[in-house]
């Protein structure tokens, strides 16, 4: 018995598999295309604390070194971006050795990756701030893979002048 599903059926299908492959992305990253490598965007956690005169953004970037962090501010959006490149592993010197010099001696002692959790590769974060802060003073620190972001707050009245109004 062959079954025939009306056309709103097809489009429910349809609108399911976009919801599926939505939900892969965010687990997964990106889906590369047939043949297509792609780096997966890593996702870095982070905090936000807010002090009568501060923000204070604190995000975990273990291994990720000071020159590879951007930061920007423009206006009210803080623009964090960064990598972390793959640390090489003894089966990685090991084939690089036997491609560019001679092969490898029966002594030597090669691994083999068995599983790899930790993340590598491109990894960006935006935040709105609800306040505008004093861009020249913003700061930033980086100790023991940790990053804080320090954003004093712009005083709310500097800048503002009250306009007479005369009878003309």
């Amino acid at each position: 018995m062959r079954m025939v599903f009306p056309n709103h059926t097809s489009r429910m299908m349809d609108e399911l598999a976009t919801d599926v492959g939505t939900l892969v992305e965010s687990l997964f990253g990106e889906v590369a295309e047939r043949g297509e490598k792609r780096t997966p965007k890593m996702s870095i956690p982070m905090d936000i604390d807010e002090s009568s005169s501060a923000y204070t953004v604190t995000l975990d970037v273990p291994g990720v070194s000071l020159d590879a962090i951007e930061i920007e501010i423009h206006e009210d959006t803080l623009s964090i971006s960064g990598a972390r490149g793959a640390a090489e592993t003894p089966v990685d010197s090991a084939e690089r050795a036997s491609t560019e010099a001679e092969p490898q001696s029966p002594s030597q002692k090669v691994t083999t990756a068995r599983r790899r959790e930790r993340l590598f590769g491109k990894f960006g974060r935006t935040i709105r701030l609800p306040h505008p802060v004093e861009q020249d003073d913003v700061s930033a620190s980086l100790n023991d893979g940790v990053l804080v972001i320090t954003l004093p707050k712009a005083d709310p009245d500097k800048g503002k002048r009250r306009i007479p109004v005369s009878r003309g």
